[in-house]
């Protein structure tokens, strides 16, 4: 099985790393009239933010981002899973930080550690 290919997933995974932020805080303010789809959406963000991270990953020059952007998904992914079943009480904001520091590591992988040529990658002597 072949994980969907993306150009630019970077953007890909910023983009839903901030609509999950989004999604995040939104929620609270949507207890008052329950929407079924919302919570659905928790699926929807873990499964974007792998292919984003596994594309990404595939992508840097910089070896420090391969794990911290694996980091980055399990924290998120921990937070919504955590959010969903209430293993744990934990301050929001700790969810919140989970989908913003992910988002700052797409951003981050973006501007400082993309490769067009094998030359930009070289070690420099």
């Amino acid at each position: 099985m072949k994980i969907i290919e993306l150009k630019n997933s970077d953007i890909f995974g910023a983009t839903s790393s901030s609509l999950c932020l989004a999604h995040c805080v939104l929620t609270p303010l949507l207890f008052l009239s329950p929407i079924w789809w919302w919570s659905s959406l928790n699926i929807l963000f873990i499964s974007v933010s792998f292919i984003a991270v596994y594309n990404s990953v595939k992508k840097t020059s910089r070896k420090i981002m391969k794990p911290l952007l694996w980091i980055g998904f399990s924290l998120l992914t921990l937070s919504i899973v955590n959010e969903e079943f209430h293993f744990l009480h934990v301050p929001e904001v700790l969810n919140y930080s989970a989908a913003a520091f992910l988002a700052g590591l797409h951003i981050y992988n973006l501007k400082y550690c993309q490769c067009d040529d094998e030359e930009c990658c070289a070690p420099k002597n």
